[in-house]
């Protein structure tokens, strides 16, 4: 097991995500969607790598122009600015 060290956590190392999640935000979805945005796993890990919380935006990087078009408007429709 691979623990991830805290870089910008001030000593806060985070365990591996469960076997079979997504690495990046320790949930289950298929590689073309999102990460969680909400998962606590992806915003310590995503704050470990960039100092920062990270945004839906970031979370939909990863996506197509597509996906990301897609997401946007879905989670603009829940009040959700992106």
């Amino acid at each position: 097991m691979k623990i991830i060290k805290g870089k910008n956590l001030g000593g806060f190392d985070l365990m591996p995500p469960a076997e079979g999640t997504c690495p990046e935000c320790g949930v289950k979805h298929e590689p073309e969607l999102p990460h969680n945005q909400e998962s606590l796993f992806y915003q310590y890990k995503f704050y470990n790598e960039h100092g920062r919380w990270p945004t839906w935006k970031d979370a939909m990087e990863h996506c197509s122009e597509e996906m990301k078009k897609l997401w946007t408007n879905e989670l603009k429709s829940r009040g959700i600015e992106i």
